[in-house]
């Protein structure tokens, strides 16, 4: 078998994307070797990859929205890689393109290659950008075109996996269902006291905690009104990640809630030091997804891993994985968050945690490329 997995997504670890297929890239090279050929994105002066790759230059043509916006660009500049991306596998002999960007998929599909497409949304469902009607239209068919044109489909979901095959994008034999993973070598459990004693933590307070390395979409003011419902004074949450503005804007809200110092902002970290303050934690928090069917959020996997409650909003996607290791909560409904954060503190909850340590053991990034492998074989055997 031979694989190209032609990635979009720059591999700087800013990202959920990045980390995903930075760390899925690691272990495909690892288990493929010379079957597995791999194009990246090039920035500059950036260190290379720790893995054999192509990369290619991406022409910066989104920054033209800096002067004038204009969600046209992004396509435009993914189309052109694309089609770099092309020459470089038609100069070999590939068998199977392995591709997690929509963009890339469709052009792919559209000049007639082979490809296994991993699905993280339908791009027209995409919430970061405001669509003119032509382009909403583009979209559409470009989503039509991959999802019935690939030889095969990952989802990350068994939910959205069945929302795949209800619509007769694809038999049921070429969809398959490969979830996000953690860094085992990174999130792991450790002494807690230990722990928030190196991170200058309060020892004896009550430590609730999120991390993600953007906080667009995900519900954090959801989460500010919950813990101030919530009134345990002794109480401290943590929020790990985001960028500049956003902090700023969550700083402003945490006041406006007179939550004090009662929250700390602690800002983007290196994975070791996240894995670090969840595991100081008494509890940890998902208060929404940026998707529904398609959710499978790293950070699931890596609150799984730190062995500590998860209070989660209640979505079939993260049941999947979670089952009854979580407390649920409805979407935005802050009154019952706050008394989950309440729950998940007890000694009881502690249950909850050995639970989702024991599950996660099936989902490193090593069983994720063995399950890739495993698929695009599949898929060039049909």
């Amino acid at each position: 078998m031979k694989l190209v997995y032609v990635a979009y997504s720059a591999l700087d670890l800013q990202s959920a994307n990045s980390l995903q297929t930075f760390n899925t890239l690691r272990e495909l090279s690892k288990r493929l070797g010379e079957r597995l050929q791999i194009i990246v994105p090039r920035f500059g002066a950036e260190a290379p990859p720790p893995f054999p790759a192509t990369r290619l230059a991406r022409i910066p043509v989104n920054k033209l929205s800096r002067i004038r916006p204009n969600a046209w660009y992004s396509y435009i500049e993914r189309s052109l890689y694309a089609r770099r991306a092309i020459a470089k596998i038609r100069a070999g002999a590939a068998a199977l393109i392995y591709t997690r960007d929509s963009v890339c998929a469709y052009r792919f599909i559209q000049a007639g290659l082979p490809v296994l497409y991993e699905v993280h949304d339908l791009e027209s469902r995409h919430p970061g950008q405001t669509k003119s009607a032509r382009l909403q239209a583009w979209v559409r068919r470009a989503d039509e075109t991959i999802l019935r044109g690939a030889r095969g489909i990952v989802s990350l979901t068994e939910t959205f996996r069945q929302e795949i095959i209800a619509n007769d994008w694809q038999p049921a034999e070429r969809v398959f269902v490969i979830p996000d993973a953690y860094d085992d070598a990174v999130y792991f459990p450790r002494d807690q006291i230990l722990t928030r004693r190196a991170l200058h933590l309060q020892v004896d307070a009550p430590l609730v905690a999120y991390a993600g390395l953007t906080f667009k979409y995900r519900g954090l003011d959801v989460l500010l009104r919950a813990f101030q419902a919530w009134n345990e004074t002794r109480a401290q949450l943590l929020l790990i990640g985001g960028r500049a503005f956003e902090i700023q804007e969550l700083q402003t809200l945490a006041r406006a809630l007179e939550l004090g110092d009662r929250v700390q902002l602690i800002g983007r970290q290196a994975p070791a030091v996240i894995a670090a303050y969840l595991a100081a934690a008494d509890a940890l928090v998902i208060p929404d997804t940026v998707t529904d069917a398609t959710a499978s959020p790293l950070k699931m996997f890596e609150y799984m891993a730190m062995r500590r409650p998860i209070v989660c909003v209640d979505r079939a996607a993260l049941r999947e994985i979670l089952d009854d290791a979580a407390l649920y909560f409805p979407r935005g409904n802050v009154a019952d968050l706050a008394a989950q954060l309440a729950r998940a503190i007890q000694p009881a909850a502690q249950t909850l945690g050995v639970r989702a340590r024991e599950r996660v053991q099936e989902f490193t990034y090593a069983k994720r490329a063995e399950k890739i492998a495993r698929a695009a074989e599949s898929v060039l055997n049909a």
